[in-house]
């Protein structure tokens, strides 16, 4: 499997909001079709972070599942994950890709410039927000489905869209031709995470 099938369900973890035991959430949201699993928790310290870090990973590793840690490659290099996203203000992504060559990066993109530099050291792009989320206080400007379709389109990388994204506005988004969606809180505080990441899933496979 690809990179680009690897981010068709791409699911950006806030531990904080789930209503079950992690091992457990992960475990649903696979088996319904998540294929690669980010780690935020933006909240937590490194500390607790590198704990859930590893039951992902072993989670993740159990079922060929793409495992990325957010923000910091020193977090993806302990975590043993397979790489690491980052942004306009998390590191430099050329001295990244200049000293971490087998490590898959992400780069978040809202701008022209931002595809611009997940081109050319990044194997795959965020871009977004599509929408408001409540995941992320501090998101850029919005760039709604025709602005995304503007990036991507600028992009020669696969790239998901992310930012506020459900089961209701996903057709939508995938009309931009986008690789596939970065889902957080509507799976995270979802109480039947199985059935909602299929629903995501189904809707993926319906595209033409």
């Amino acid at each position: 499997m690809g990179l680009s099938e690897k981010l068709k369900l791409y699911l950006v973890l806030e531990t904080d909001y789930l209503q079950m035991h992690l091992s457990d959430f992960l475990e649903n949201v696979i088996k319904g079709g998540v294929s690669t699993i980010q780690l935020r928790n933006k909240s937590q310290n490194l500390d607790e972070k590198l704990k859930y870090a590893y039951i992902i990973r072993e989670i993740t590793a159990k079922y060929n599942v793409l495992f990325i840690m957010n923000d910091s490659i020193e977090m993806a290099v302990k975590a043993y994950a397979d790489g690491v996203h980052i942004g306009i203000n998390d590191g430099n992504a050329a001295l990244l890709r200049q000293n971490y060559k087998n490590m898959i990066i992400g780069y978040s993109c809202n701008h022209m410039e931002d595809a611009e530099t997940a081109d050319r050291y990044a194997d795959y792009a965020g871009i977004g927000p599509y929408t408001n989320t409540y995941t992320k206080k501090d998101h850029r400007q919005i760039l709604g489905a025709e602005g995304i379709y503007k990036i991507n389109n600028a992009l020669n990388i696969p790239a998901v869209a992310i930012g506020g994204i459900n089961a209701d506005n996903a057709k939508d988004v995938l009309k931009t031709g986008i690789t596939g969606l970065a889902v957080s809180s509507f799976l995270c505080k979802s109480k039947t995470p199985y059935d909602d990441t299929k629903r995501l899933l189904d809707i993926i496979n319906e595209r033409v």
